[in-house]
């Protein structure tokens, strides 16, 4: 049997690898439902900076046509799993595919593991997995993508929640 063994992690000494991912195929995104259901999903797009109440920032945005957009609006907590390049076929499959038709953590090989502080799992293969609770959201209309996105039908739009940091970790096995 596996157990993981939690690292903390500083999120300012991995802010250049996460922005690098989401530039080169994306970082993972993990989010559950008020019923427990879980969901992977792959973002190219995200914000980081201080603070609220003295932790880092981490916006996303997701639109209402992925699966995961019903997770995050029902509870709000989201993970920010940063893959390496063996995660890859990961990253992208979780881009294409839909959790609508299936488990992607177990389509991928992923290892959902409870995350310190919120209820979203955190990926154990993930060299970096950052914490987060959606603080508020902003909601279509508005100016903050590209206009390429603005010209969706608004029902479409990417909503983008913000995220207060609460932890930073890796994960190592150790088998008992």
């Amino acid at each position: 049997m596996t157990h993981w063994i939690r690292e903390e992690l500083d999120l300012y000494e991995h802010v250049g690898e996460l922005l690098y991912r989401m530039r080169h195929g994306g970082v993972l995104g993990t989010v559950v439902d008020g019923a427990g259901a879980t969901n992977v999903l792959t973002l190219g797009w995200g914000l980081v900076g201080p603070s609220y109440h003295g932790h880092p920032v981490l916006a996303i945005a997701i639109t209402p046509r992925r699966y995961s957009f019903r997770f995050i609006e029902e509870v709000g907590d989201f993970v920010i799993a940063v893959p390496d390049d063996a995660l890859r076929p990961a990253a992208d499959y979780c881009g294409k595919a839909s959790g609508r038709e299936g488990d992607k953590f177990a389509a991928c090989g992923l290892t959902p593991v409870a995350s310190a502080h919120v209820r979203a799992p955190s990926i154990a293969e993930c060299p970096v997995n950052i914490e987060c609770r959606a603080y508020t959201k902003v909601a279509p209309p508005h100016t903050l993508l590209t206009p390429e996105h603005r010209q969706a039908p608004l029902a479409l739009q990417h909503t983008i929640y913000f995220g207060e940091v609460l932890g930073t970790y890796r994960y190592t096995p150790r088998t008992t």
